[in-house]
């Protein structure tokens, strides 16, 4: 990589940065109603997503079953076709009951709080993206890309402490924190697998 494109890199890699804390911003921005309505939008989304999920793997599972008869010569006739519909049923009817016994009660907080992790973890790969594009490796990478992280979830709870209907809460920085640094090691095992990976398809010189 020459010069020229190190530094357009390092350029993208901090924008990128840059415009995604503008993004948590925006959010944070948001008055109460706002954020509200995002959030419930958000959870009827996920519910159709989950149940739309659970039709489409019994259907495939149901699939699955016929071809592995098919293959092994078995005839598919009413009484065969029957008795699978039955088990398929039975199948989406016990997902229905593991699904209201895994989501939380209070689905709604769920999502709020697990979207406060994961746009942080975003926030942690992005953030060492570009210190490790700038030079800045090992152990000094991940304490700045920390102190850079949790400084700004910190300036972020100060900001909605500002915005009608929100407030600041310590529990939301220790869940970004969190958030943001298993992104950052997510990326360091991310790329310790692509060198990995890069040092075993190099052939060996005879």
């Amino acid at each position: 990589m020459t010069l020229e494109n190190k530094k357009l890199t390092k350029v993208f890699s901090w924008l990128a940065v840059v415009l995604w804390m503008g993004l948590i911003f925006y959010f944070s921005h948001q008055v109460q109603q706002q954020s509200w309505d995002l959030s419930h939008t958000v959870l009827g989304i996920s519910v159709q997503v989950i149940k739309i999920a659970q039709v489409l793997i019994v259907i495939g599972l149901a699939g699955f079953v016929l071809i592995k008869l098919k293959k092994r010569g078995m005839t598919i006739g009413i009484k065969e076709l029957l008795l699978i519909l039955i088990a398929a049923y039975l199948l989406y009817t016990l997902s229905i009951g593991l699904r209201h016994m895994l989501v939380p009660p209070n689905l709604h907080h769920f999502i709020r709080k697990n979207a406060h992790f994961f746009i942080y973890l975003v926030l942690g790969v992005l953030v060492k993206v570009a210190l490790m594009n700038s030079g800045i490796r090992g152990f000094k990478a991940i304490g700045i890309g920390l102190a850079i992280c949790v400084g700004y979830a910190f300036s972020d709870e100060f900001h909605q402490s500002f915005v009608p209907g929100r407030g600041a809460q310590l529990s939301d920085v220790v869940i970004d924190s969190c958030g943001a640094g298993i992104g950052m090691v997510l990326q360091i095992l991310f790329f310790k697998f692509l060198s990995k990976r890069e040092k075993n398809n190099i052939p060996e010189n005879n």
